[in-house]
């Protein structure tokens, strides 16, 4: 077996995230690899949000948005290594995590108002609860017990703060939910 230089191991890499990324028949490793990409994006969008929320709830969303960074971090690593565990490989830079995310950042977001901030990372949480419950059925089809697991706590996490960051906007956990 012959070592691989680290532009030849990249370069082989991306081949295999071709073949994984085949919206035909994507695998739970590339699936959740874009629950990685959005938990990258929700951390600089919270921390966006945290720095710039203004108003009467400023107090309030500026603690809630450092809990939520915070939280997201943690399963962004904790999801990553999963990965490692099952020996895929998890997105490691900006640019897999901008070109995966199936979420959207603005710099202009930080002048919306407190409850359209609130608003966009329910928006958020629900786009990334959708992408974890396919990678969830992928894993169970792929049977890759230890990913699911995660993905279903992570899922439960993500039900929970959907639920409070609507009683926060005056609505139910469903209101406003897409079909």
């Amino acid at each position: 077996m012959s070592i691989l230089s680290p532009e030849e191991a990249l370069k082989k890499e991306l081949e295999q995230d071709q073949v994984e990324h085949d919206h035909h028949h994507p695998t739970a490793a590339a699936m959740t690899n874009h629950v990685v990409a959005n938990l990258a994006i929700l951390w600089t969008k919270l921390h966006q949000y945290h720095w710039y929320v203004k108003g009467s709830e400023f107090l309030t969303l500026h603690e809630k948005f450092e809990q939520l960074y915070r939280e997201a971090a943690n399963w962004y690593d904790k999801i990553a290594e999963t990965l490692l565990a099952i020996d895929a490989k998890p997105f490691s830079t900006t640019e897999q995590n901008m070109k995966y995310t199936f979420l959207e950042e603005s710099a202009a977001n930080k002048y919306l108002p407190a409850h359209d901030m609130v608003a966009n990372i329910v928006d958020d949480f629900r786009m990334t609860r959708d992408v974890v419950q396919r990678a969830i059925k992928l894993a169970k089809e792929q049977d890759q017990p230890v990913l699911e697991d995660v993905l279903i706590d992570f899922k439960g996490y993500l039900e929970k703060e959907i639920w409070m960051l609507q009683a926060f906007l005056g609505k139910t956990a469903l209101e406003d939910e897409e079909e």
